[in-house]
């Protein structure tokens, strides 16, 4: 590529809530061009080329799967694999969760596979993963360098961030061509989302409160930041690793809870007890109520400056 040409950048999960709503306009807005691999169809939607991809097939070394990877990525600066299933659509039955982590696994290995073909390979990888590789840690502040946790959620973004990692293992040398940082990311705070709003509908009808006893640790983290920090990690070379992608002051959840009742004008003294969230959700909800202090140490190290830094800005703008 000349050096005009302007910078490439391949999203898997681009139709996802930070993809469509937040990244994609930023990095558009920055001059990048968008190629998005979905598992829908293939079309130019807007400014960006949405190409059809099978993670399992591609994933087993299928040629005609890979081949169709391999044509995305060759030649792009930087790969963001946002992909894979929901967690909180559905409850956790063991077919579901058999899904949650094939899907990201899948995701990994795929581009991986394509990765091998690939002539020019993209220098930077954004690997995601979430605050659930810690689960429960109280009231200890948690960074980076914090061991994983022990349920399955913990499991699932253990094996998340591993698969990637495997680039390393199975292509000698491609840790000198493409660097790759991992996004621990928090609870995203999007007025497009669906967790924002089942959060504020109930505070807006007066019905509003913690969950539990509402003192676990809350780790939010504003959408706008999200796309914002993965073009920082992209833009430092020295960015490698895992990452807490979190505001960096998480309140307890009945604090948080208190804060956006204060905004509205409303009470919030109802709260949700452990036996409802449990007969509503299933084992959902002791991943609900797990308390992680997560915070984003090592991107404050490398200067990272917060749009939205703390809960009463990030309200000004969710609240507009």
């Amino acid at each position: 590529m000349s050096t005009d040409s302007p910078k490439i950048m391949v999203i898997t999960g681009a139709s996802g809530l930070i993809g469509t709503h937040h990244l994609i306009p930023l990095a558009r807005s920055k001059g990048w061009e968008v190629r998005a691999l979905t598992t829908g169809s293939s079309g130019r939607r807007g400014d960006v080329m949405f190409t059809h991809w099978d993670p399992p097939r591609a994933a087993a070394g299928d040629p005609s799967a890979v081949k169709a990877v391999t044509e995305v990525i060759d030649g792009a600066d930087a790969i963001v694999n946002l992909a894979g299933a929901g967690v909180a659509d559905k409850r956790l039955t063991p077919e579901r969760k058999k899904v949650i982590l094939n899907s990201r696994v899948d995701c990994a290995q795929a581009l991986i596979e394509a990765w091998k073909g690939c002539q020019q390979p993209p220098s930077f990888w954004f690997q995601a993963s979430a605050v659930g590789y810690y689960s429960d840690t109280g009231d200890t502040v948690v960074r980076e360098d914090h061991k994983p946790g022990n349920d399955f959620l913990s499991d699932v973004c253990v094996q998340w961030e591993a698969a990637a990692q495997k680039l390393y293992e199975q292509v000698p040398g491609a840790e000198e061509k493409t660097r790759i940082a991992t996004g621990r990311i928090g609870i995203v705070l999007s007025k497009h989302g669906e967790a924002w709003k089942k959060m504020v509908t109930p505070i807006k009808f007066g019905v509003g409160g913690p969950l539990g006893d509402g003192q676990q640790y809350f780790p939010w983290v504003d959408a706008d930041d999200i796309a914002r920090m993965i073009l920082f990690l992209e833009h430092h070379p020295q960015a490698k690793g895992p990452f807490n992608l979190t505001a960096p002051d998480p309140l307890r959840q009945g604090d948080f809870t208190s804060v956006i009742a204060r905004r509205l004008k409303r009470p919030s003294f109802m709260p949700a007890p452990k036996f409802a969230l449990r007969l509503a959700l299933g084992e959902l909800a002791d991943y609900i109520l797990v308390s992680t202090r997560a915070v984003p140490a090592r991107l404050q190290e490398l200067g990272y400056e917060f749009l939205r830094p703390d809960l009463n800005s990030a309200l000004s703008h969710l609240l507009r």
